[in-house]
């Protein structure tokens, strides 16, 4: 832990050793143990935890202070936690308590806050955010990142083992291996890790409700790196968001249900004729890739002795229909093996001229089995042109809409021959699919018939024509990556993989393997064989630099050489390999004002900016407000089997007459908490959040000032303010005693 973070404690904090010598110690604790006479301070160092003790009290003549005792597997020092109060260690650095104070239980934004968090703990070359079935005792991964482990694939809903994980959720408790050697292997991964050149490890426990719902697990490649105070805060921390993390986990898997039954329901309804399995499947698979938004669904019967399989449905783009059995590929074999869900990215090295997928311009693959009697029967498979099959997210749906398939799936065991497998049907289309607008190819996601973004799409569908780099501009949340999607998919590179790096996203450290990629031996671990970067992957198709802003100076001297040289040179190479890859890259920030500020090389953005495409704010978009809102209306309507709901007319004034400072992606959180929480069919003005019914004169009050109105408006119902605000209750009365509102 750096110096300026142990200072930052808010209460006293002592590194003891094995034998009761000092090891590091902070300001606050000098102060304290200074007043303390030598008979009280020789019991302080000596204190350890005895019988699941782990607080006294010290005290002589001038001062009496509370102690806790925090001790880590796997590490012989202690720590002392020093106070004048007893609950004074439940206070976390100012950075992180106001962090902390605007907890969601939003999925994707307790995920990405808790990744920020951890971040600005200790630096790290691999992190797996995990999320735990104690009861079941399966795991599966929320969120992931940094250098891959030699020879693991993801799994997940797989059971857990005698892991580290494992051994955390029997204890209960963090674990640390500073050093890891040969002699020092605990766990099963333990030879993996090594192997791939992690020298230390984490592993910390998230706790809700007396029981272990996830774990944060870190690795290194520098021994030493992780310290007991790292261990101590992101325990504390772990503590503080269990609460968030555990709905957040709730309402995931409320969405996977809600949705793959969605798709289950639409399907059963389309085909009453039990007989017509096929045509079932066909408009079953068909429905899902809608509501996933994937280019490719398809579904594989296997044969009894799981050694063939035959395409049942394949709907979408990329792979011929061919009713013909053919020996399993590698992901299915792997299907067989883990008995999980298995998913691929191109950046797989082990994957890579095994799948067919690869070869018809996907980037990542998800496999799903499909178990009748605890056999696998079929697989159900996705392919996408990003990376969005590779995610939790997908993985969680395609469990539940296997399970779905099982009992229809198992209908055909008495046909399992070439022969008696009809052919399926073409997908029926969707009565709630709507006729599609005269756009140019490519664009028909964009949502809008407003002349500014009419006029905007006109422009993206022309520049999309030509190689030159384009430089995607305009306010959070205007949908930057959309356009740049489209643009890949109108352009002359669009057979080729398109590919995101999201430089906010990705810790620093990580940023310049990922992008570049590394040979084996560049470094002390890595996997063997090294690791295809981002923009080696992008070869021959696009890759978007979103956040652009966000690259280091060090980076941006080598991203110039890749558009300038049209080469990559990986950390570790000998020579550059050359490069042909169409750049795109976005920003919410003024780059012009950045170079002004020596923050942005000049010479770069001249490079980026060859075409410059500005996607408008919402505010400037009149109509398109309410055909987003209807539309976001009709498709949760539709991917959760619900009657659609329709704004009344005062509601849509209102829409219209808000700034939408969050753009797109505010809409959408707003039409998703009215159409939850509004139980008429239509919504009324009265309806709507109370912030977007404040008029212009009240807005860009200070936040006291908002929260005070937004009190009143909720009548002082405090559980009613913490929820339209998206945040926990704790998180609402931390943020009520900062403003001097409790």
């Amino acid at each position: 832990m750096r110096d300026e973070l142990f200072e930052a404690f808010p209460f006293g904090i002592i590194r003891i050793d094995e034998n009761d010598t000092i090891q590091r110690i902070n300001y606050f604790a000098k102060q304290l143990i200074h007043t303390l006479d030598p008979e009280s301070l020789e019991m302080l160092l000596t204190l350890k935890p005895k019988n699941d003790i782990t607080t006294w009290s010290v005290a002589n003549h001038q001062v009496a202070l509370n102690v806790e005792v925090f001790e880590v597997s796997g590490d012989s020092h202690r720590l002392l936690l020093l106070g004048m109060e007893s609950n004074c260690t439940s206070i976390l650095p100012s950075h992180f308590e106001r962090s902390l104070e605007d907890l969601t239980t939003d999925p994707e934004e307790i995920i990405s806050r808790i990744v920020n968090l951890i971040s600005d703990v200790t630096p790290f070359e691999r992190f797996d955010l995990m999320r735990v079935d104690p009861q079941l005792r399966k795991y599966s991964y929320a969120y992931s990142i940094g250098f891959g482990i030699e020879g693991s694939l993801y799994a997940p809903y797989s059971m857990i083992r005698k892991t580290g994980l494992g051994w955390v959720l029997e204890t209960e408790a963090p674990q640390l291996t500073s050093s890891l050697h040969t002699e020092s292997f605990s766990f099963s991964e333990d030879p993996l890790l090594y192997q791939t050149g992690f020298r230390s490890a984490l592993r910390v426990p998230i706790l809700f409700d007396y029981e272990v719902i996830g774990a944060i697990l870190l690795g290194s490649m520098e021994p030493l790196q992780f310290e007991i105070e790292d261990a101590y805060l992101i325990n504390q921390l772990a503590k503080h968001f269990s609460q968030a993390f555990f709905h957040s986990g709730i309402i995931q898997e409320r969405t996977y249900q809600t949705m793959a039954t969605s798709t289950y329901i639409h399907s059963v309804t389309n085909n009453l004729q039990v007989e017509h399995i096929p045509n079932f499947l066909t408009d079953y698979c068909a429905q899902l890739q809608r509501t996933t938004e994937l280019e490719n669904i398809s579904l594989y019967i296997l044969d009894k002795q799981l050694q063939n399989c035959q395409c049942l449905v394949s709907v979408g783009e990329g792979l011929s229909f061919k009713k013909e059995w053919m020996p399993l590929n590698k992901g299915m074999t792997e299907v067989l093996r883990a008995k999980s869900i298995v998913y691929y990215t191109i950046a797989d090295t082990q994957s890579l001229g095994i799948d067919p997928f690869f070869s018809k311009k996907f980037t990542s693959i998800l496999y799903s089995p499909i178990e009748q009697n605890e056999r696998i029967i079929a697989v159900l498979a996705a392919a996408a042109m990003d990376e969005k099959a590779y995610s939790p997210v997908l993985a969680g749906l395609f469990k539940v809409a296997s399970e779905h398939l099982s009992s229809i799936i198992a209908r055909l065991q008495p046909y399992y021959s070439a022969e008696s497998i009809t052919k399926s049907h073409p997908p029926k289309k969707s009565p709630h699919q709507s006729p599609k607008r005269a756009v140019p190819p490519g664009f028909s996601r964009i949502i809008g018939s407003s002349d500014v973004i009419q006029d905007t799409i006109q422009k993206a569908a022309r520049a999309a024509q030509y190689d030159f780099p384009i430089l995607i501009t305009g306010e959070t949340g205007t949908g930057k990556e959309l356009f740049a999607k489209a643009i890949h998919q109108a352009s002359q590179v669009a057979q080729g993989p398109f590919i995101v790096v999201n430089s906010a996203a990705i810790p620093a450290n990580l940023l310049e393997s990922e992008l570049f990629g590394y040979h084996e031996g560049a470094f002390s671990g890595g996997l063997k064989g090294g690791k295809r970067g981002k923009i080696l992957l992008a070869d021959g198709g696009t890759l978007l630099l979103d956040e652009i802003g966000e690259l280091s100076s060090e980076l941006q001297a080598k991203l110039l050489r890749v558009i300038q040289e049209q080469e990559v040179e990986p950390l570790g190479a000998i020579k550059p390999i050359p490069v042909k890859v169409r750049i795109l890259s976005a920003t919410h920030k003024n780059l012009n004002q950045m170079v002004e500020q020596e923050e942005f090389r000049e010479d770069l953005l001249y490079r980026l900016n060859s075409i410059e495409l500005k996607i408008p704010p919402l505010r400037e978009r009149g109509k398109d407000i309410i055909e987003l809102a209807e539309h976001m209306l009709r498709y949760i309507a539709q991917t959760h089997g619900t009657p659609e709901k329709k704004l009344s007319p005062g509601a849509q004034d209102i829409l219209l007459r808000y700034t939408w400072p969050g753009n797109i992606r505010q809409l959408q959180n707003i039409m998703n908490r009215l159409y939850v929480f509004v139980e008429d069919s239509i919504i009324q003005s009265h309806d709507l959040p109370p912030d977007l019914r404040v008029s212009g004169p009240n807005r860009g009050n200070s936040e006291k000032e908002e929260i005070e109105h937004l009190l009143g408006e909720f009548g002082g119902n405090k559980t009613a303010l913490a929820h339209y605000l998206g945040i926990t209750r704790t998180g609402l009365w931390k943020k009520l005693k900062r403003l001097g509102l409790q």
